[in-house]
């Protein structure tokens, strides 16, 4: 039989309902939260929390279409149940009301099984809550009247016979097996137990004998079990069930949290992506600027050189010395751009090689006392004797930090002096740590203003950049690079005292290698004698043909051109030379691919040496270089001692 109810849960009950019985739903009105935790059969402390009104909603819902679901089978049973007891009670006990009460019963019974169709027709949905849990408690409690009202029609109980104990047990049957489906027992659910027990009880109250009232406060104490256990089940179902929507409520919200999160992630990855292919763009576009005017600036410088080389009056050696430095600050400013992107991008290689530390620091000590001289400046130059023989580091890199740190010094000081301090700071077995030290006399930095200092396209007074000129990048680049090598760019300054500048560089020893480096004063320097050798030079442009002519001529080898990759590859293959001074840039076929078609048919015969010769001076061109084939690497501009110094390297010497 149906157990009404006007609650909610959401859990079928784990035993088969009872005859007539179907799902009982949740008290409406349920018990706060506190309550239950000092409840017995509370399912934990956990569920003392209050709980969300909206989970509350959702289960009172879920659990009336359980009710509803199993309203059909309960119904069936109950009729069922109803017919056998009639006939039985028919055949002993001949009566119209028994037919009456059958038909009472079965009337009930189309009523739920109508009820139960239109609830699934409908499809309710949780706002329609209260109007079909109000059907199913009536129709419920119909059939719990009808059973109760059972005990006053039949006198089976007061003749104590064996029809007398069927319809007790029937009764107790009944109720015991709602119990097990009224755990969310609410006002419907004690009105099913209600409406079935009470009439039992009072019946056999009636009887005012030994039997009577003991049968009696039977039926009570069954009663008050059920009651108790249903509203104990109540509780800990209740909570059972709202616990598990929320879970599945917090569940989808880490879902969609997820899903937002995912989304979120492949928006970044994309932005990601489109960043990359901007940087990519960026390093494309400034490798092509930098080939573009590294082109020309070849035939400036050296035109420059060559013409300075001629007999010239002082006033015209003086405009071309002009000319010269304003050529010179032009390439540095292409390089320090060239340089900041690939430090920006990430693209920056650093070489792990040995070099002699004593040897670099005098050569660009070398370089800039030139400098300090035309500004009638002293530099000094102090090198620690315990400096190392080698280390391993760039010391292309090194030199770069070096002469833009002296470069500036030289800038802003007007006059005074400037010195270059190198020490061992600390040394191990195979470590290292190195202090390059430039102080000057110059304009120095005011304290509030140091922290622009590093910052690119920067300068600590506007109108510095237009007194001294220079974009802001020597020194952030210097600071990146001191920190990509592992070291740190510090600064001291005091306005209109001086600045000094410390470089603390951490380098590593290499194993057997101190001492076996040249010093400076060790390296051979090359000089414009002449050479033996052809060589064959591969270049579209006529200006940088033109320089590089004038450059071999003066030290007498002998030349030929070739304005394009096919014209190369028939003169090496038919004519023999020395050396190929290779351009990467050509029309038609590049120098590249040039270079390997050149080694592909010349294979087994005489060996040339061809050396790259190319605007583009990062080291990925150098690697693809190598790896067509070429045996050493000219970037452009030109220089030529950097020319001499390359073809010493690959021509024969003079006989």
């Amino acid at each position: 039989m149906a157990a009404p109810t006007n609650g909610l849960n959401d859990r079928q009950s784990t035993g088969p309902a009872g005859p007539g019985e179907s799902f009982p739903l949740a008290h409406e009105n349920r018990l706060p939260a506190s309550s239950h935790a000092a409840a017995p059969g509370a399912l934990s402390p956990e569920s003392a929390r209050p709980r969300d009104p909206a989970c509350e909603t959702l289960a009172r819902f879920e659990l009336l279409k359980l009710a509803y679901r199993e309203l059909k089978d309960a119904t069936l049973a109950s009729a069922t149940t109803a017919i056998a007891f009639a006939v039985a009670l028919g055949t002993m006990m001949p009566s119209a009301v028994v037919w009456i009460w059958l038909g009472a019963m079965l009337a009930a019974a189309v009523y739920r099984l109508r009820l139960n169709a239109a609830f699934h027709r409908a499809e309710a949905k949780p706002s329609d809550y209260p109007r079909w849990a109000r059907h199913h408690v009536a129709a419920t409690l119909s059939t719990g009247a009808g059973w109760g009202a059972s005990v006053w029609l039949f006198s089976t109980v007061a003749q104590n016979n064996v029809l007398g104990l069927v319809h007790v047990l029937i009764l107790a049957g009944v109720t015991a097996s709602a119990s097990r489906l009224l755990i969310p027992v609410g006002n419907g659910g004690m009105g099913y137990l209600l409406v079935v027990m009470l009439p039992l009880a009072a019946r056999f109250f009636a009887e005012a004998d030994i039997t009577g009232l003991t049968g009696g406060a039977c039926v009570l104490a069954f009663t008050a079990y059920l009651f108790g256990a249903a509203r104990r089940h109540q509780r800990a179902l209740s909570e059972a069930i709202t616990l598990r929507l929320e879970r599945e409520a917090l569940a989808a919200t880490v879902q969609a949290q997820q899903a937002q999160r995912e989304a979120r992630e492949a928006e970044l990855r994309d932005a990601r992506e489109r960043a990359e292919l901007a940087s990519r763009a960026k390093g494309d576009f400034l490798a092509a600027v930098s080939h573009e005017i590294r082109t020309p600036m070849n035939g400036v410088l050296g035109m420059l050189r060559i013409v300075r080389e001629t007999p010239l009056s002082p006033e015209q050696r003086d405009y071309l010395k002009t000319a010269a430095d304003s050529a010179e600050t032009l390439l540095l400013l292409l390089n320090d751009v060239l340089d900041f992107a690939r430090i920006d991008s990430g693209r920056l290689e650093l070489q792990s090689t040995p070099f002699a530390p004593a040897a670099t620091v005098r050569a660009v000590a070398e370089l800039m006392h030139a400098r300090a001289r035309d500004k009638g400046l002293h530099f000094n130059l102090h090198v620690d004797e315990n400096l190392p023989g080698a280390i391993i580091g760039d010391a292309t890199r090194l030199r770069q930090i070096l002469v833009a740190l002296i470069g500036n010094a030289v800038k802003f000081t007007e006059r005074g002096h400037i010195d270059f301090t190198v020490t061992c700071a600390e040394r191990s077995e195979n470590r290292v740590v190195l202090h390059f030290t430039v102080a000057d006399t110059g304009i120095g930095i005011d304290s509030s203003a140091l922290d622009r200092l590093f910052k690119p396209f920067s300068q600590v007074d506007a109108t510095l950049g237009r007194r001294y000129g220079g974009t802001g990048l020597g020194l952030a680049i210097s600071t990146r690079l001191a920190r990509a090598m592992g070291g740190l760019l510090q600064v001291q300054s005091t306005l209109n005292r001086g600045t000094t500048f410390r470089l603390i560089l951490p380098c590593l020893l290499p194993e057997a290698v101190a001492g076996a480096l040249p010093t400076a004063a060790e390296t051979p320097r090359p000089a414009p004698e002449a050479r033996f050798g052809r060589v064959l030079v591969v270049e579209d442009d006529s200006v940088n043909r033109q320089v590089i002519e004038l450059f071999l001529k003066k030290i007498h080898v002998a030349v030929k051109f070739a304005p394009d990759g096919e014209t190369a590859i028939q003169l090496a293959t038919t004519e023999t030379f020395d050396a190929i001074l290779m351009d990467c840039q050509l029309p038609g076929i590049d120098g590249l691919e040039t270079t390997r078609r050149i080694r592909q048919r010349l294979a087994g015969g005489r060996p040339v040496r061809i050396i790259a010769l190319t605007a583009n001076a990062g080291s990925s061109i150098r690697e693809a270089c190598i790896e067509a084939g070429m045996d050493d690497f000219l970037p452009k501009p030109v220089r030529f001692e950097q020319l001499v110094e390359t073809l010493d390297r690959n021509l024969p010497r003079t006989r």
